[in-house]
């Protein structure tokens, strides 16, 4: 009889059967769906304001079946017995907006009536999740509302869900609704934790990406400007000594190698200080200026703060040019 509706609704509508005598007939037409906006025993609501779209998709089925606690929407997805005991097979619309279903009742439906097994009947529905009705999907006889559970309009409450449903969140073929609003609720802790930790990470083991990259860039950046004022530092040490006559030029790159570290250059200030210089000034001094005449370059003032030497001594390790 088609694919089963999303959304059936089978918990909160309950119409009273007309009274009998021997001589009156069977009601041919019984209310199903109320008018516009209405409410249910359980304190939801639904709207019924497109009655002719409702009635169109309804006799989209021929025959619908009026049993008994509603069995049709219950048991019969389990494969259990669901027997109709009248039909529902034709709808109008009265004047006052609600919609009506003719009613073909059977030998054992007439026989319950009638011997008034059964004082109330119940319709099911289909809704949208904003509540708009559908179409109907069955009714059932009933004889205990319930009015405190927002169960059936009986006492037999135990309502399975779509096997589809049950699958999708991991239970069993037969979970009951109460089961499956559980598992629901769970999913949904599950999410508010888990947006909650999105939201307000424990900074003590995340920081931001941006904060990162920040750190990182800037460290890359000093890195740089160390290993340049390391390389500056260490050619103004190593020409100063080949200026001072300590290191021969040809090994420059050799001790440039060795100044690039701090240990390096403090090494190469100690041997400096008491290396011998590699000319012999004596006889350059002869019609020269002499070595307190001269003046250091900035270079030349710098090598010896760094190796601890006075102007004199500089002067004198450093050979004369004619």
């Amino acid at each position: 009889m088609g694919k089963p509706l999303p959304n059936i609704e089978l918990l909160a509508l309950c119409f009273e059967l007309p009274e009998l005598t021997a001589n009156t007939p069977l009601p041919e037409w019984l209310p199903m769906i109320p008018a516009g906006t209405f409410t249910g025993r359980d304190g939801r609501s639904w709207v019924n304001n497109q009655p002719e779209a409702v009635i169109r998709a309804t006799l989209s089925y021929p025959k619908l079946p009026f049993d008994m606690e509603h069995a049709t929407e219950l048991k019969g997805p389990k494969g259990e017995e669901a027997p109709a005991f009248a039909w529902l097979d034709d709808y109008r619309l009265r004047d006052d907006g609600v919609i009506e279903a003719h009613i073909e009742w059977t030998p054992d439906g007439e026989a319950l009536i009638r011997g008034k097994k059964y004082r109330y009947y119940s319709p099911a529905f289909g809704f949208t999740a904003d509540g708009q009705v559908t179409r109907i999907s069955s009714a059932g006889l009933t004889n205990k509302p319930n009015l405190d559970l927002p169960a059936l309009n009986s006492e037999n409450h135990d309502m399975t869900v779509p096997v589809q449903i049950a699958t999708v969140l991991g239970l069993a073929a037969a979970a009951s609704v109460d089961d499956t609003v559980k598992a629901i609720q769970q999913l949904k802790d599950r999410e508010t934790v888990a947006l909650n930790r999105a939201e307000n990470p424990d900074v003590t083991k995340f920081i931001p990406i941006e904060t990162h990259q920040l750190a990182l860039n800037r460290a890359e950046t000093a890195e740089g400007e160390l290993q340049a004022r390391n390389n500056k530092d260490a050619e103004a040490l190593v020409d100063a000594a080949i200026e001072g006559g300590k290191v021969a030029p040809a090994n420059r790159e050799m001790y440039l190698a060795t100044c690039r570290t701090k240990e390096g250059r403090e090494q190469f200030i100690g041997f400096v200080k008491t290396a011998p210089a590699l000319v012999n000034n004596e006889d350059a001094t002869k019609g020269k200026t002499t070595t307190t005449d001269k003046k250091l370059t900035e270079t030349e003032l710098a090598m010896c703060r760094s190796m601890g030497i006075t102007e004199k001594e500089f002067l004198a390790a450093k050979p004369e040019q004619e």
